[in-house]
């Protein structure tokens, strides 16, 4: 990795459990964790032990506290992932309750990677579909090669996207374009896809990776104080599932007191040294090792 990411350390490579041809691989590199959806027979689809694997590892990834961001790609350019096993869902079908746990399950996932206490970053290439959409949807932010595709299509099988899968498609791109994907089920162009705000960043094969490495840099270089609160003051104000109530009175108190106590932090007082001094701010973390 040519970018610069401080805090270096030796890649480490692990896989979650399931068969050598369908996986889900955590590598991490420094600050930086990367999430692999590998199960090139099925252009990357998620299988149940797949999704299993993939809680286990995000539960891996919030419990460390040198990881400062997480990308997530597909292996290969073929896809991203072409959404959940329709073997997985074809099983299931005769079996009520089974069919429900795998819905759970994803709905589960979906939300831990949402929720994530860092920054998190999709990168795709090729197709997007379905349950990869999803998956798109619950990073933070989501970069695509020029020639990928993306597509959510419950209407084809006659299924629906689930309530959480939705809110996140029309937080993204609005209710007039969630209708016209979830109704026509037709793919949209990676062009179409920023155009309409489901994605954010497009960049050419040859510069794809290096579009990457510039977010990632920012992502692991700047204060994670302010990402880590800014993340939850989003899911606050439009997350998949807001919190009313005492719950909600006592998550809006909780983002009001950090945003003040911002202002007495260590990293405030790193960052505004550093644009007075004109050099990069080096911030570090967690906040409480030693000045």
């Amino acid at each position: 990795m040519t970018t610069e990411l401080r805090e270096k350390k030796p890649v480490k490579e692990q896989s979650g459990s399931g068969s050598d041809d369908a996986a889900v691989r955590l590598q991490t590199d420094g600050p930086l964790a990367r999430v692999t959806i590998d199960n090139p027979s099925q252009r990357n689809a998620m299988t149940v032990s797949m999704w299993e694997s993939l809680s286990e590892l995000l539960d891996r990834i919030a419990a460390d506290s040198d990881i400062r961001a997480l990308v997530v790609t597909g292996a290969g350019d073929r896809a991203f992932c072409a959404g959940a096993s329709i073997d997985d869902l074809t099983v299931a079908m005769d079996d009520p309750a089974e069919m429900r746990r795998q819905n759970a399950l994803i709905r589960d996932v979906q939300m831990k990677l949402q929720r994530l206490p860092r920054p998190t970053l999709a990168v795709v290439r090729g197709a997007c579909y379905g349950g990869g959409c999803g998956l798109a949807l619950a990073c933070d932010i989501r970069l695509a090669e020029t020639s990928a595709t993306f597509a959510i299509t419950p209407a084809k099988l006659g299924i629906l996207y689930s309530l959480p899968d939705t809110k996140r498609l029309i937080n993204a791109v609005g209710a007039a374009n969630a209708r016209d994907m979830l109704l026509t089920g037709l793919p949209v162009t990676a062009a179409r896809a920023q155009q309409i705000g489901l994605i954010q960043h497009l960049a050419d094969t040859p510069l794809l990776q290096q579009k990457e490495q510039e977010l990632v840099e920012s992502l692991v270089n700047n204060s994670q104080y302010s990402l880590r609160w800014s993340k939850a003051t989003v899911e606050f104000l439009a997350g998949v599932e807001c919190a009313t109530g005492e719950d909600g009175k006592a998550a809006e108190n909780a983002l009001l007191q950090a945003f003040d106590e911002a202002f007495d932090g260590r990293d405030f007082r790193e960052g505004s040294s550093a644009f007075r001094e004109r050099r990069k701010p080096f911030f570090r973390w967690p906040e409480d090792g030693e000045d």
